[in-house]
Order: C-alpha cells, then sequence, then structure tokens
C-alpha cells in the first residue's frame, strides 16, 4: 500500500489530535453530574409537594377534631337525650302506666318494646354507663321471646330487610367496630413505629453518610449563628431565634429547612442548595460521592413526609369506617365532607325523634302512636 493512500481502518486524525473527541470524553462525567443534578432537583419538588400535602392533612386534621367537638359532639348528646326520653316515656306507656282509651294491642306491645330497648341499646353504645338505661334493659330484655323477635325483624321497614337492625342499632354496631378498629390501628402503628426505628439503627452505609450531611450542615449553622458569639443584644436575640430553628430541624432530621436556614441567614451567598451541601458534607470522598449522599438523604426525607401523610390517613381511616378502602383515594376534601354529612344526618335524626317525643308527650295522642307499631 502506498504511503500516501490512507488506511481506511484507520482514523485519518488520532484522537489525542481530535478536539471533539476529547470534549465528548469530558462529556461523560458532566452528563452524568447533569443527571445527579436532575434527580435532586427531582426530589426537591417531590419534598415540596409532600411538605404541601401534609400541611393540607395537618390542617384538616384541626378543623375536624374542631368541628367534632363543636359540631358533632353536641348534636350527638341532644340524639342520645332524646332517645333516652323516648325509651323512658315508652315504657311508661307500656309497663307501667297505660294510655287511656282502647287498650294497647299484643302485637304492637311486643313491637314497640322492641324498639324501646333498640333506643336503650343506641344510648348506651355512647353512653355505657347511663344508669336508666341499664335498668330500663335489665327489666325488659327477657320480655319478648326468640320467636316473636324473629317475626319481628321479619316485619321491619323494607329499608332495614338488609340487616334485620334498626338504624339505633346500626349505629352502635359501627361504633363498636370503630372502637376495636382504633385499638388494632394503635397496635400495627406501634409495631410500625418499631420496625422504622429499627431500619434507622441499622440503615448502612446510605444512612450513615445522610446523617454526616446532615450534621455538617447544622455545624455549619452552628457556628455562624450561635447567640453566644455576638456581641450586639438585638444580634443575639435574632441569632437565639435562628439556632432554635436550626436545633429542631436537625432534631427532625429535616435537611432542607437546615440548608434554607443557611441560604438566607448566612452572611456569603450559596448558588443552590446542592453547592452549599456538597461544601458543608462530610471530608473525604469526590464531589459526585457527596452529591450522591445529599440525594440520599433527601430520598430518605422524602420517605418520612410520605410515611408521616400515610400515618394520617391511616389515623383518619379508623375515625372514619366509611373512607373509602383505598388509601390512595382517601383526601382531605372527603374526610370533611363525609363529617360534615354525619353531623346533617344526625341532626336530621334528632328532629325525627322530636316527631315521636311529640306523640308521647300528648296523652290523648299517645295510645294511637302505640297501636300504630301493630
Amino acid at each position: 500500500m502506498s504511503p500516501d493512500c490512507p488506511n481506511p481502518a484507520l482514523p485519518a486524525t488520532l484522537p489525542a489530535d481530535d478536539p471533539s473527541l476529547a470534549q465528548e470524553a469530558g462529556a461523560v462525567p458532566a452528563r452524568r453530574a447533569s443527571e445527579a443534578q436532575q434527580r435532586h432537583d427531582r426530589l426537591m419538588r417531590e419534598i415540596e409537594q409532600l411538605r404541601e400535602r401534609l400541611q393540607q392533612w395537618q390542617q384538616c386534621e384541626s378543623r375536624y377534631h374542631e368541628r367534632v367537638a363543636c359540631e358533632l359532639q353536641p348534636e350527638l348528646k341532644r340524639w342520645c337525650e332524646r332517645l333516652r326520653e323516648l325509651a323512658l316515656r315508652m315504657e311508661g306507656a307500656l309497663f307501667l302506666d297505660p294510655p287511656p282509651g282502647k287498650p294497647i294491642g299484643r302485637a304492637a306491645r311486643l313491637k314497640a318494646g322492641q324498639w324501646m330497648l333498640s333506643l336503650a341499646a343506641a344510648v348506651l353504645a355512647e353512653r355505657p354507663d347511663d344508669a336508666e338505661m341499664l335498668a330500663l334493659r335489665a327489666r325488659h330484655q327477657d320480655d319478648l321471646p326468640a320467636e316473636d323477635a324473629e317475626d319481628e325483624q321479619a316485619a321491619a321497614p323494607a329499608e332495614d330487610a338488609d340487616d334485620g337492625l334498626e338504624p339505633w342499632e346500626r349505629e352502635a354496631a359501627r361504633r363498636r367496630a370503630q372502637a376495636e378498629a382504633s385499638r388494632q390501628a394503635a397496635k400495627q402503628g406501634r409495631k410500625a413505629q418499631a420496625e422504622r426505628e429499627r431500619r434507622e439503627r441499622h440503615g448502612g452505609r446510605t444512612a450513615s453518610a445522610g446523617a454526616a450531611s446532615l450534621r455538617e450542615v447544622y455545624r455549619r449553622l452552628a457556628s455562624r449563628l450561635h447567640p453566644d458569639r455576638e456581641p450586639d443584644e438585638a444580634a443575639r436575640a435574632r441569632k437565639t431565634a435562628l439556632m432554635q430553628q436550626a436545633n429542631q430541624a436537625y432534631a427532625a432530621g429535616d435537611l432542607l429547612a437546615l440548608l434554607e436556614l443557611q441560604r438566607l441567614h448566612l452572611p456569603e451567598p450559596v448558588a443552590a442548595p446542592v453547592v452549599a451541601a456538597a461544601a458543608a458534607a462530610a471530608a473525604g470522598g469526590d464531589e459526585e460521592a457527596r452529591l450522591r449522599d445529599l440525594i440520599a438523604l433527601l430520598g430518605a426525607q422524602r420517605e418520612r413526609l410520605q410515611a408521616e401523610i400515610d400515618e394520617m390517613v391511616r389515623r383518619f381511616a379508623v375515625l372514619r369506617p366509611d373512607l373509602p378502602a383505598r388509601a390512595d383515594t382517601i383526601t382531605p376534601q372527603l374526610v370533611e365532607t363525609l363529617l360534615g354529612t354525619e353531623i346533617r344526618e344526625l341532626r336530621a335524626r334528632a328532629t325525627a325523634l322530636e316527631r315521636d317525643l311529640g306523640y308521647c308527650r300528648d296523652p290523648a295522642s299517645l295510645g294511637a302512636w302505640l297501636r300504630a307499631f301493630g
């Protein structure tokens, strides 16, 4: 082959002399760093979204308990008082002082007596130590033979034919199931917490590297913001407040809060959280390793926020058995909507009892109202 004829198997220019190839070779770590930065930014966005969701749940929990105390409990008390009065008036009319006029038939007496016991059971579901309702139940729980109880259930209104229970009995059963679910959820919550603590104690290199990064960021803040090093009284008060925030964030393992304090309150500007954390990371290792440690720590932060949200959803699932089975469909808005519906329904039931109490309070209509049970 002629020396002047280029060999097609060889490049026309040696790689060492080709600047584009040199740039491409240098672009590999740059691209890797860019991918890591993108992952970091994505984690930051996800964490911010989770924080917003957690704040919504926290606000929902506060409003929920406030509405339970200010709206649901008063309506529940009103409902129970009407149940008690109606049960006691029915007992008097059926067994102690029958109303004047046509006698009440056996079938009507049995059905009215069964409903009276249902009213007492509903009260006892809310107030287990109600002495009057306990005594009423003890006096009459054997008055209705088993076969008559079955006949009474068969003759129940169509809307109750699915379970044979009065609305008050279903409400009592729901609350008993709610109490049992609450105990089981508390037990499972304790187990889950113990497991999370075990994993944190034995988390391996990732957990230790993340903890080191968190510790170094905190130490950097403490060295610059400690109030004991500030002679000016106003500045000392400001730094005392900032150090309290830093201490709370460090105790909670909240890297983002520490980085935000660093960005806002350290004298020198910080270009980006990743740069600040890399500069404050534990000594040793290259930039890429420190970035990996920061990403691992942010991932752990994301998991903690998600676990807090999941725990709040579980608590509401215990409080409200009417929530959907799928946790990802449960929202703060749905929880508040269901609570509002429960309050309205309880108010409507108490109002309906007022109508029946009106018949019981009037001797002229009491007999006719009881005979209508037959």
